[in-house]
């Protein structure tokens, strides 16, 4: 199975981690005839409830100013199994639905100008966390903690992907805060 493994990923300074295919967010945007400005569109109407709800979404709250180690994994096993890790939030019931063959980690900046932002983030740019997957619906669940790198414990996020044939039923809480307490921060 496909597992891609980011290290050092930041929230550029804003509690937030947003998982998301980026032509589908897109797409929602402009069905739902949303402003350039996302960040504040999801912040001060239901449009982000809605993206969340409808798959378009994934946010996590509660993200420190750490350089966070992401894993996106499409196994079973996930990389907190290991004995020496510290598993500290596992959160079920996320669903996402991805149409461009890719998921991007993004952060809260870059829905401020989202028109803007879209090339940059299909550039490639490096550092910026993405995973390629099949088109279709996942159910999602995250894991977070801290596990131990060659640099010593980093806070660390992995995704675990289970393919779907239909759209999964929606049962997670956005508000939860994913806040990890690190030993080296």
């Amino acid at each position: 199975m496909n597992i891609n493994k980011y290290t050092e990923c930041l929230n550029d300074l804003m509690d937030y981690f947003i998982l998301a295919d980026v032509q589908r967010l897109s797409q929602f945007s402009s069905e739902n005839a949303l402003s350039d400005d996302l960040m504040t569109e999801f912040t001060t109407n239901d449009s982000g409830e809605k993206a969340v709800e409808s798959g378009v979404i994934i946010p996590m709250r509660g993200i420190e100013n750490y350089p966070y180690t992401v894993y996106f994994n499409e196994s079973s096993d996930s990389v907190f199994s290991a004995q020496n890790s510290d598993l500290q939030h596992r959160k079920a019931g996320y669903l996402i639905e991805v149409k461009s063959s890719r998921l991007h980690l993004l952060t809260m900046p870059l829905l401020r100008a989202w028109s803007k932002s879209v090339g940059f983030i299909e550039s490639g740019t490096p550092g910026k966390p993405f995973f390629d997957l099949e088109n279709g619906w996942y159910a999602v669940e995250i894991l977070c903690g801290e596990t131990p790198q060659e640099s010593g414990w980093e806070p660390t996020i992995e995704f675990l992907f289970e393919p779907r044939e239909t759209k999964p039923v929606y049962g997670a809480n956005v508000d939860y805060s994913f806040h990890i307490s690190a030993r080296e921060y």
